[in-house]
């Protein structure tokens, strides 16, 4: 079995901002570590595709997909990188309503990448599985959307209430990957979420990282470090794939998504490492290949 992994997992919101180890490093790092694939943030592609292409080849890596708000550039650049999937790494929204207008949006952008072969789909955290008029919010987005795709975060999911083998199984041929992240923790969706008539910035808050200003980057990199100090769940240390402490079935997921009429693409993500980086990352994926069947 392959296992890929995000390039989020160096640097975290640094990666995001363009910021650590240049592209082609992680690329080296990552099939050092024993990953097949990779998944890659918007600031990757502020690199030049040709020398993506190269670097990959050098690495002896391919790319699957890309977590960024889908643009028809993106699109493009991914079809050429021979990617599968522009995944949108989340949005606001609070309500059937607002679950039904995000799902609208992402079928228009399913239908401009249909021609580019690109699938388009959606990531989750915990919030979307926060219940409104008897579901979860995700199964609104799902239920009222025909063209999206999912990538279930299974640790998310579990951290929200939700047990992915059932998600999975009920949204059969819906899932085109899946984020592998341990998990010992069930705590809910948490209160509701934030409206997604709270205005944001086009791109989120990392859009443009190639033309953003050190100054303004260090800003961003400060309130996230602020906000974990408060307590955000990404600063509990995510504990050892296998570990007793785990409340992940890895395999009864890999069962789920083998009902499926294609493959789903696995890939690792970690915000906090429970020992040194390096080797946690490379304890997740021989887990993966030596324990999941």
């Amino acid at each position: 079995m392959q296992i890929g992994i995000g390039t989020y997992s160096f640097g975290g919101i640094e990666s995001y901002l363009g910021m650590g180890p240049t592209l082609l490093e992680k690329f080296k790092t990552a099939k050092a570590l024993g990953f097949d694939y990779v998944e890659l943030l918007p600031a990757d592609l502020d690199n030049d595709v040709e020398d993506i292409k190269k670097w990959l080849d050098e690495a002896g890596l391919y790319v699957t997909s890309i977590h960024a708000e889908p643009s028809e550039e993106i699109v493009k650049k991914m079809a050429a990188l021979g990617g599968q999937a522009v995944i949108w790494a989340g949005t606001n929204f609070n309500c059937r309503e607002e679950a039904i207008e995000v799902a609208k949006k992402l079928d228009a952008w399913a239908e401009m990448a249909e021609p580019y072969g690109i699938k388009i789909g959606y990531h989750n955290h915990e919030k979307e599985f926060y219940f409104d008029e008897g579901k979860t919010l995700e199964e609104h987005l799902l239920d009222n959307s025909s063209k999206c795709y999912i990538q279930l975060d299974c640790g998310w999911a579990q951290l929200g209430g939700m047990y992915p083998p059932t998600f999975i199984r009920k949204y059969k041929n819906r899932v085109c990957a899946i984020h592998v992240k341990e998990n010992n923790l069930v705590k809910g969706p948490g209160p509701q979420p934030e409206s997604a008539k709270v205005e944001r910035p086009k791109g989120g808050p990392f859009g443009d990282v190639k033309n953003m200003p050190m100054e303004k980057k260090l800003e961003i990199l400060e309130g996230f470090k602020a906000r974990q100090a408060a307590g955000d769940p990404r600063t509990a240390p995510q504990c050892k794939m296998g570990d007793p402490s785990s409340n992940m079935n890895w395999q009864e997921i890999k069962n789920a998504l083998d009902e499926q009429d294609f493959d789903a693409f696995w890939i690792v993500e970690r915000e906090n490492f429970y020992t040194e980086h390096d080797q946690c990352l490379a304890e997740d994926a021989a887990y993966v290949k030596n324990n999941v069947k």
